[in-house]
């Protein structure tokens, strides 16, 4: 009789365990998410045409090249002008040499010109132009940037999302899920993704490394979602912090680390 009560309490005890295990909230199934940084506007393409021979007698050269940034969103037909004025003085596209992309541009004027020189850049790809806000004189056989140091204009600067942070972030040792390196960790303000985590180990130890962008003078919280290929679910961080301009959270060393809740819908 003892023996078959010992045998009822263990059956009680295995029954609650994994009723209690059945109901620990699984995510919805989803398909994998398509979180990347939206940059996409909607300015015209522009119709930039060289000036007419003759009517200037000098010029001066740029020698430039696209940031990291911008570079990913790089297209062929991509194009960066010169302004005086409202007058375009210049105009190309890019061109491979010695394995980078670089922009030869030749910027014509007089030696009198009292106006400043406006760099503008079209992206085909986010269909936006970017008015540079870092302006320099007409200079008569001058040149902005050299061969083996191109200028990087910060054109990003007159885009959607100006400012940026970096974070390295780390997840919680506990997750409800069995972990994949093809899952995807994105950083949010709001309902949009401002970046995408990228992930390396050093000593067996993984993080992620962010660059999130923000918008002029946001301060707004940044929060992580993560998708794991696993459970084909969506898992949202408990942790945040506010977005602050060439901000840095977190580090190799002492990651921001993160824990981690399903999405239920």
């Amino acid at each position: 009789m003892k023996q078959y009560i010992y045998q009822m309490m263990i059956l009680a005890v295995s029954t609650c365990l994994w009723s209690c295990q059945d109901d620990d909230p699984k995510p919805t199934v989803v398909e994998e998410p398509d979180w990347k940084l939206e940059l996409v506007e909607n300015d015209p393409e522009p119709e930039w045409e060289m000036p007419e021979s003759g009517i200037y007698q000098f010029s001066m050269t740029g020698i430039m090249k696209l940031s990291d940034f911008l570079e990913g969103y790089a297209d062929e037909t991509d194009e960066v002008s010169a302004f005086i004025g409202n007058e375009c003085r210049g105009v190309v596209k890019a061109q491979e040499y010695n394995g980078e992309k670089l922009f030869f541009l030749y910027i014509r004027g007089n030696s009198a010109e009292t106006q400043k020189v406006t760099l503008k850049y079209y992206s085909a790809k986010n269909k936006k132009l970017y008015v540079c806000n870092e302006l320099f004189d007409f200079v008569q056989n001058g040149t902005y940037g050299k061969i083996s140091d191109p200028a990087i204009p910060p054109f990003e600067e007159s885009g959607k999302y100006p400012e940026v942070m970096s974070a390295t972030v780390a997840l919680a040792e506990s997750l409800p899920f069995e972990r994949r390196d093809k899952d995807i960790l994105a950083a949010f303000v709001g309902e949009e993704c401002r970046g995408v985590g990228t992930l390396t180990e050093t000593d067996g130890r993984k993080v992620y490394h962010f660059e999130i962008r923000g918008k002029k003078g946001e301060n707004a919280p940044v929060y992580f979602m993560y998708y794991s290929l696993q459970t084909s679910g969506i898992y949202k961080a408990s942790e945040s912090f506010p977005f602050a301009d060439e901000g840095v959270k977190g580090s190799e060393e002492e990651p921001f680390t993160i824990s981690l809740q399903p999405v239920v819908n």
